[in-house]
């Protein structure tokens, strides 16, 4: 399983990149505002910190 983000609910409160002790995140610039995107999908362990520290619930695992 790996994070997928909902770019259309995601505002770029980066808590999921602050969270994830996976490194499974990096910021980019997108849409002219700094948001996580998923770098490395394959280092995630599944631990859900992402999903939970999402404030608009952009977050989900999907199996891969």
């Amino acid at each position: 399983m790996h994070p997928v983000i909902d770019y259309n609910k995601c505002t770029g409160a980066l808590a999921c990149y602050e969270v994830c002790p996976a490194e499974v995140f990096d910021i980019e610039e997108i849409d002219r505002v700094k948001r996580a995107v998923v770098a490395r999908p394959e280092n995630c362990i599944e631990c859900g910190y992402c999903v939970d520290a999402c404030p608009e619930d952009a977050i989900e695992l999907i199996e891969d």
